[in-house]
């Protein structure tokens, strides 16, 4: 089972681990995991009878022993990436340049069960625990990382990969990030039921922007992004756990196919206050969401469609926005490098750019998108300075 792609649908998600394909099938991996027999037969059976329309899905659901199976699962592997990547001195440096990149990790935890009281603190642990000596240090259960760390030394790692590391331990990382996906698909399979109800409850105004069978395939998604991470000690069942997800990654991608850009937490803050009638709440999100406007027109030449003159139709304002973006681009042209000025231009779609996430600009430069993040707030502290002289 893999992942489907909806037309229009923008993935670009480093949570899913990314692999080559692999030369096992579903089956064989299924089995390689070594699952209790009765769950392991039950995982096959719903899989031959996956894409069969009259089959009975009556199985196709987790039971709560299903759940702590996989869930522990999930943190043993997790647990064996975390030892693998300690092991090796190129992964550790890997693991140290991630976690130093604190924006990150911004109210996250970066450790399954820490006893630190911040997440500072946490991060400072982290640093030191990578720093020590693996012939005198094991790394214990509770020290195993967070997928959201996880996810992003292993898109570093192979994004850095050289003929110089060691082949037997980077095939030994991607042997467990082989069984970790295969455990996602698992979770995948056996909750399509689950998906199907929550989509159907999908609120009307995401309806307007994302067809119901779409909705499906985005939400599996957020399955997927929810076994991960899923552990029966957050204390609820991995429906309740993975709903949050679904709908997430649903309102996700409705809200940004929409002409005037929404963020997901306003909507939720809305619905929220309606449900509790909280009419100071709804007014000043209503107020907000007035004020919203769209996204700036930059290029002279996106001036000349009608659509767009319908905005700007007093020509005084048409031309001091256009003499403002001129002034705009004249200054980063003189005030920035070349890189600075490519990254800048990349960012906010400038001049002859398309706009672009800093994990897009990130890969094509092969850094990391924290060094982007930083070549970018330079560049505006830079041009803000210029401006303001």
């Amino acid at each position: 089972m893999t992942l489907a792609v909806p037309m229009g649908y923008s993935l670009n998600i480093i949570d899913l681990l990314k692999t080559d394909r692999s030369r096992l099938t579903f089956q064989q991996r299924v089995k390689s995991l070594g699952l209790n027999s009765e769950f392991e037969n039950k995982i096959l059976r719903e899989n031959a009878l996956f894409n069969i329309q009259s089959a009975s899905c009556q199985q196709r659901l987790l039971t709560e022993n299903d759940e702590k199976e996989l869930a522990t699962k999930v943190l043993l592997y997790r647990h064996r990436f975390t030892t693998l990547i300690f092991n090796n001195r190129t992964f550790r440096q890997a693991a140290i340049t991630v976690i130093q990149n604190s924006y990150l990790f911004r109210q996250r935890k970066i450790f399954f069960n820490s006893s630190s009281s911040s997440i500072e603190m946490e991060r400072q642990e982290a640093l030191q625990l990578f720093t020590m000596d693996p012939q005198k240090t094991t790394i214990p259960l509770e020290k195993t990382l967070q997928h959201a760390v996880l996810a992003r030394i292993w898109d570093r790692i192979i994004r850095t990969v050289d003929d110089n590391l060691q082949i037997q331990s980077f095939t030994d990382l991607t042997d467990v990030v082989e069984k970790l996906n295969t455990l996602r698909n698992i979770y995948m399979l056996l909750t399509t039921n689950l998906v199907k109800k929550l989509t159907v409850r999908i609120n009307k105004l995401y309806r307007y922007s994302i067809a119901t069978e779409d909705a499906c395939q985005i939400g599996s998604f957020g399955i997927a992004r929810a076994a991960y991470r899923y552990h029966p000690s957050v204390g609820v069942r991995f429906s309740t756990y993975a709903s949050h997800w679904v709908q997430k990654e649903i309102q996700r991608q409705a809200l940004e196919g929409r002409l005037i850009r929404i963020s997901s937490n306003l909507v939720e803050q809305f619905s929220r206050a309606k449900r509790n009638k909280d009419e100071e709440k709804v007014r000043l999100v209503t107020n907000l969401l007035e004020r919203a406007t769209e996204k700036p027109i930059l290029g002279f030449d996106k001036f000349q469609h009608k659509e767009n003159l319908l905005i700007l139709t007093n020509p005084a304002d048409l031309t001091e926005q256009k003499e403002m973006y001129d002034l705009l681009l004249d200054a980063i042209e003189k005030m920035l490098s070349e890189k600075s000025r490519n990254i800048i231009n990349r960012r906010y779609g400038l001049g002859d750019k398309n706009e672009q996430s800093a994990i897009e600009v990130a890969t094509i430069y092969g850094v990391t998108r924290g060094s982007i993040y930083q070549i970018e707030q330079s560049a505006i502290r830079k041009l803000k300075k210029y401006f303001a002289s």
